[in-house]
Parts: structure tokens; sequence; C-alpha cells
């Protein structure tokens, strides 16, 4: 998104996508379309010169300083210097710009069966604190969640205090679809169905000034996987994870942010029909992606049943990977076949989404090697004709649900620096 001059004919039309098109684009308007231009270069880029961005916008340098001097009026930026002539010992330092590292915070909590884990994470990607809570939840009911959640609130709130910044947004993932109101609509793991968590944590305690949102956990990776992705990052990504905890899931960014289709539910990878006439999948169609390369399938096509079930799951992944790792064939016929399913069921998405990069996660990052061939065999047919699609490996593990809703909770900031007010 370029930037918009801030005076002058024509402006209102070039007014970045997430203005509403029927509304004329005041200066304000302008101003925070451009202020959040600079912020996501210096969120992209770590610190920056006047000269770069000068060079990147296009802007004269008078503009550039009037911007950067409203962002560290707001303490959003701060001038640091370093490198250049005086690393060499001569001349004068180089002034470099980059974002307050603890002004703007957000809080992003992972709920799971028995414990919820929160991190507070700045708006220059700074870990700020980890915290966690053991729960207590009954089949069907959220049990003590809501207050764990709050009681993380609050601790945020104290590390905001403490550090003079603000807490922008709290994000919470769950396993699961959940829908643009907040509800989660249906939770596999949990046996949640249609849970106004928002309402309940609300009630808990939590202010209703603090943004609150729940999202899936694994959009909210996907998200997180993008930023991770070197620049220039892909205008459109496919991201499937597979763990044993949740089976398989997955997201679709687009333009750096999750697209959830028109209700919310959207991204949902793993139910992805590659045999209408297959396996049943435990959300009650057949022939789903989750019932071909989730955890229980593979064990099974692997005959590791009986390993999993005297030493658990996670035991009989482990040696699935390592028969992988020493060539065994039924383990590498197991993962080969893997990656024909997934890419069958890519091939259904990829006329549909048009993906640039397609990000595997979990166990499937692991088993990469096995499984790519087969993924780009299947998505030939269309990426010899139309255009191909990298396949990439997951970076940031089990954290990256965190990292993405921490990340999905600053975006406001990096659309319009202006809500946040000028620091006293």
């Amino acid at each position: 998104m370029g930037i918009v001059p801030e005076s002058g004919r024509g402006a209102a039309a070039r007014v970045g996508a997430h203005l509403d098109a029927s509304a004329a684009a005041d200066p304000h308007t302008l101003r925070a379309h451009n202020l959040g231009i600079v912020m996501r270069m210096l969120r992209d880029h770590g610190s920056l010169t006047r000269k770069d961005i000068e060079q990147s916008t296009g802007l004269v340098a008078a503009s550039v300083t009037n911007l950067l001097a409203d962002l560290s009026g707001r303490r959003l930026v701060r001038d640091v210097r370093g490198g250049g002539a005086e690393a060499r010992g001569r001349g004068r330092p180089r002034v470099m710009v980059e974002q307050v590292p603890d002004r703007c915070l957000a809080l992003a909590v992972r709920i799971e069966r028995t414990r919820v884990t929160a991190e507070v994470h700045s708006s220059a990607g700074v870990l700020l604190d980890s915290a966690s809570r053991s729960v207590t939840l009954a089949w069907g009911q959220p049990g003590d969640v809501a207050h764990a959640v709050a009681g993380l609130v609050a601790r945020a709130e104290g590390i905001a205090a403490d550090h003079g910044g603000l807490l922008l947004a709290c994000v919470v993932t769950v396993p699961g679809p959940v829908s643009h109101e907040n509800r989660i609509a249906d939770s596999v793991e949990f046996g949640w169905g249609h849970l106004e968590l928002v309402e309940l944590i609300r009630a808990a305690g939590v202010p209703s000034e603090l943004p609150l949102e729940v999202i899936n956990d694994s959009n909210a990776a996907a998200l997180a996987e993008h930023f991770a992705l070197p620049l220039p990052r892909p205008g459109v990504m496919l991201y499937v994870e597979a763990s044993i905890a949740a089976g398989v899931g997955g997201g679709v960014i687009a333009d750096g942010r999750i697209l959830t289709g028109g209700r919310g539910f959207g991204g949902e990878l793993g139910h992805v029909t590659v045999d209408w006439r297959g396996r049943p999948c435990h959300c009650g169609a057949n022939g789903c992606l989750s019932a071909y390369i989730g955890p229980d399938a593979l064990l099974t096509s692997a005959r590791l049943v009986d390993h999993a079930q005297l030493a658990g799951r996670q035991a009989a992944m482990d040696e699935f990977r390592a028969r992988l790792t020493r060539g065994e064939k039924r383990a590498v016929d197991v993962a080969l076949r893997a990656g024909d399913i997934l890419g069958a069921g890519m091939r259904s998405v990829y006329d549909v989404i048009n993906p640039t990069t397609l990000v595997l996660g979990g166990y499937l990052a692991g088993m990469r090697r096995w499984i790519e061939p087969g993924i780009q065999m299947q998505l030939a047919p269309r990426t010899e004709k139309l255009a191909p699609v990298a396949v990439e490996s997951g970076r940031l593990g089990r954290r990256a649900g965190l990292v993405g809703a921490a990340r999905h909770g600053l975006l406001p900031l990096f659309d319009d620096p202006t809500l946040v007010p000028p620091a006293s």
C-alpha cells in the first residue's frame, strides 16, 4: 500500500483498502494512513534511517520528519545512534529510527486441556513475559478457564504499567472454528459448542475497554509463520499443521491478514475433502484430509497403534520419525502416501486461493523431505501451466500460535497509529 499525499486533488482515490469505500478521506485519515506505512516499515525492517524512509515512500525529507515527530510524540518510535561512520571511528554517527520496544503490548493466550498459557509481546516483537495457569475442564464445560484468563490479563496490565506502556489487546486462541462474533462454534477437543467465551471472560473481571478476541489457534500460527518468512513475503500463503493433540489444522493468510471468510470459519484446511466416499472424519463428513494424515491415521498405517497404546501417541510418533530417518520401507511408504494425499487436498484449494507459498507446521514440517515430492506432483498439472507453489517448513514450532495471536492483536496499531494518544 503506497504513501498517500496529505494534500492535493485525487488523494481520496488513493486511500488504502482498509478505509470505508463510501466515505471521503479527510486529512486525519490520510495522515493515519501514512503514519501506518512508516510503522509497518519499521516493523518489517527493525530500524531505518530517515533517508531509507524517504527513498521507500517517495516523501520529501520535511514530510518524513513531520511523520516521525508525530510517532515520537506518541512514544512509538525513537532515534538511536550507531553504525556507519561511527563504527569506523570517523565522521558523524548515523541516526537510525526504531520502534520503542515496550510502548504497545498485546497479550496472547492459548487454551489447552489442562493449562492456559500466555505471553506478552510488544509491537517491536519483544517477548516481555510468559506465564501459565492450571485449569480444570469438564467435557463440554469451560470450567475455570475464564478466571484463569482474567488473572493473566491482570498480570499483563501490571507489566504494561511497569514499562509505561499500553496493553492494546488480548487475543485468545482455541482449537476449532470461531465465528466473527467470537463464538466458539465447535471445539472437538474440549466439547465446546457455541460457547460465548468472551462474555465469560468479561464477567470474570476483564475490563470492557480492553479489546478481547477469540481466534482459531491454527489461524494464529499461520499469521506468525507468514511474518517469519523472509521479505518479500507472499501475498497469499497456505499453512497446514498437524499435531498429536489437535490433529490437522490450517489457515490462509492474504496480504498479511488471516482470511477467515464471511462468518469466520475459513481456513479449515484439515477438512478439505480428498475422497467424498472415504474415511469418516470427526467433523461428521467423510474423506477429509484429517482422516488420512492426522496422527491416528498415520500411526495406524505405520502399524504403531500398539506402540501408541503402550507408550502414548507422542512416543509412537517419535518412533515413526526414527523409522523414517532410518529409511524403513513401511514408514517411508506411509510418508510418501501422506504427501500424495496432502497434495491432492492442496490441488483442490489451488484454483480457489492461488497461493504462492505452502508452509508445513507441526509434525508435517519434520516430514517435509518425504511429503514435498507428492505435494508438487499432485499440484503439477496446475502449477506447470499457471504458477509454482513454494513449500516451506514452519520456523516457530509450538510457539507459533502465541506469536501469531499477539501479531493479530497489534494489527490495528499498524493500520492507524493515532489509536495511541500522545505521551504526556
